[in-house]
């Protein structure tokens, strides 16, 4: 497995952070957007994830984590722009993880994982978590995002395209239009939309993802670019807001 880590990202919506970026054989196969959906498979983001892959891009993790371990206390930065966690396919390397944990100490950390949840990678999850790395369970549906969420565990999920903002859209116009639709899971948990998607401000300027205790809320990111009817297709729709669970 190769790792890269680019010291400064120039991603309008991540912001002016360091961000890693690991191999495609760490990516589970039981993730539903291998097959078509995933937004790193498309663009100058594929090209570099190509590069990372083959081995002509990056390096090993300790050499990744470098620029990591420099970083201020309280500095944030994201792993995996593109790929998941140490590990092939569906496993997590705990070895790996903790390496992350420590070079991460006292900085915050943007981390999703679309690994599955069995017993020992959730064991490893926690154990970083104890480690001050929160690692966000990535959902693909709000019903998905209820069973993570059941873990005590920090939860993302994928929406609707139409949680997003319309090109030429208002942002008056988009939180009027996105009023109609649920906020909350089946189960009652808050769904947050990512600010990032919608307005000006950056996961640099956020961090809310790097948080481990969000009080039980969801953040959502909409499904976009050009293979969002796929992504859409996976998602579903979480339909109308109820009338007694307006936010």
């Amino acid at each position: 497995m190769h790792y890269h880590t680019t010291p400064i990202s120039r991603n309008v919506k991540t912001g002016p952070m360091p961000v890693m970026t690991s191999s495609r054989e760490t990516c589970p196969d039981s993730c539903p957007l291998k097959q078509g959906g995933c937004y790193a498979m498309t663009g100058p983001l594929k090209l570099h994830w190509d590069q990372v892959t083959s081995g002509a891009r990056g390096s090993d993790l300790d050499e990744a984590l470098k620029p990591i371990r420099k970083l201020n206390r309280g500095a944030i930065w994201r792993y995996g722009q593109a790929g998941d966690l140490p590990g092939e396919r569906d496993n997590i390397d705990r070895e790996g993880i903790l390496k992350i944990a420590k070079a991460s100490k006292g900085k915050r950390a943007i981390i999703f994982t679309h690994k599955p949840p069995s017993l020992e990678n959730l064991a490893i999850i926690r154990e970083a978590a104890a480690e001050g790395l929160n690692i966000n369970m990535s959902a693909d549906s709000i019903d998905k995002a209820d069973e993570l969420a059941d873990l005590e565990l920090p939860v993302a999920v994928v929406l609707h395209s139409e949680y997003g903002r319309k090109k030429d859209e208002s942002l008056s116009d988009y939180r009027r239009r996105v009023k109609r639709l649920a906020n909350y899971t089946p189960k009652g948990r808050k769904i947050a939309v990512c600010p990032a998607t919608y307005t000006d401000v950056s996961c640099t300027q956020c961090g809310v993802c790097a948080d481990g205790d969000r009080k039980g809320v969801i953040v959502g990111f909409p499904a976009h670019g050009t293979k969002k009817k796929r992504v859409d297709e996976i998602a579903g729709h979480a339909g109308e807001r109820e009338p007694d669970k307006r936010g």
